[in-house]
């Protein structure tokens, strides 16, 4: 354990291995720096690693926003939400004396946040996407839908229950074959009442590429399709449809209400697949 020159334990220390590894995963192996975008990558072929593990709130008492520890547990300093991935230009600017007062905890902690994002969202896809290819998309159907019909209030024959609930089953048969992904959108696009391509894409940090090829995969099952404005006035947007629920396209608009008013997720429907919640 390094110690300061009056022989007290220093609080800067290693980072641990796994902590290392976690943020070279969610750097994409570029500097995080984002204002403007710093495009310098951490590793390369002919230096090596030229990266910098920078802390956010500083380890000792001279570093830049120590004073904002709480001084509670030393091990806090080298967690992975106060480390930042920079290259070494940026490492200096925000510890520098002479510069480092204009970057608060803050702004280090939002910078941090916006540039993992991505490839923290993009592993844990993958992660989902790999849980899902081993379960094989099981479905909990939906077998009674008691709770739902209790909702809705109406007065429906033996036979009509039955009527709906296997439109609700065939629904099910054909969300559990889309990837996970196709089914976040399709969750969001219900939820949000057919909202905008922009909107999506944000919420879901998917680019546009990604976006149409997931419309053609929810087209496939005649759930949703891109819609864009021939004349150019409004924004593209994912529009549902009928098909996907036997042409009754009113369908969507009171799962919506249904999982609104029983304060139910629509991602653990239509993403984790579980329709047993309308039981």
């Amino acid at each position: 354990m390094a110690q300061r020159m009056d022989g007290t334990e220093k609080n800067r220390r290693k980072p641990l291995p796994d902590v290392a590894r976690q943020l070279f995963v969610f750097s994409g192996n570029e500097c995080a720096w984002g204002d403007p975008n710093c495009t310098t990558r951490l590793v390369t072929a002919e230096d090596g690693w030229v990266g910098e593990i920078a802390h956010i709130i500083g380890a000792e008492p001279t570093s830049a926003r120590h004073e904002e520890w709480d001084g509670k547990d030393v091990d806090d300093l080298r967690h992975f939400s106060n480390l930042i991935l920079l290259c070494k230009v940026h490492a200096r600017n925000i510890d520098d004396k002479n510069s480092r007062d204009e970057f608060t905890v803050e702004y280090l902690r939002a910078v941090k946040e916006r540039h993992e994002a991505p490839y923290r969202y993009g592993l844990e896809q993958l992660e989902a996407e790999f849980k899902d290819a081993v379960a094989g998309n099981t479905v909990i159907p939906a077998t009674t839908m008691r709770r739902y019909f209790a909702w809705e209030g109406e007065e429906l024959e033996p036979e009509e229950e039955a009527q709906v609930l296997a439109l609700i089953c065939q629904l099910a048969d054909r969300v559990s074959t889309l990837t996970r992904q196709s089914r976040q959108v399709l969750a969001l696009v219900v939820k949000e009442n057919e909202p905008d391509c922009q909107f999506i894409e944000r919420r879901l940090t998917a680019d546009s590429t990604t976006l149409i090829s997931i419309c053609k995969e929810l087209a496939g099952i005649e759930a949703a399709e891109l819609y864009v404005d021939e004349w150019g006035d409004d924004l593209p947007r994912v529009l549902l449809r009928g098909g996907a629920v036997s042409g009754i396209p009113e369908m969507w608009g009171q799962l919506r209400a249904f999982t609104e008013a029983e304060g139910i997720d629509l991602n653990e429907i239509f993403v984790n697949l579980d329709f047993s919640l309308l039981d």
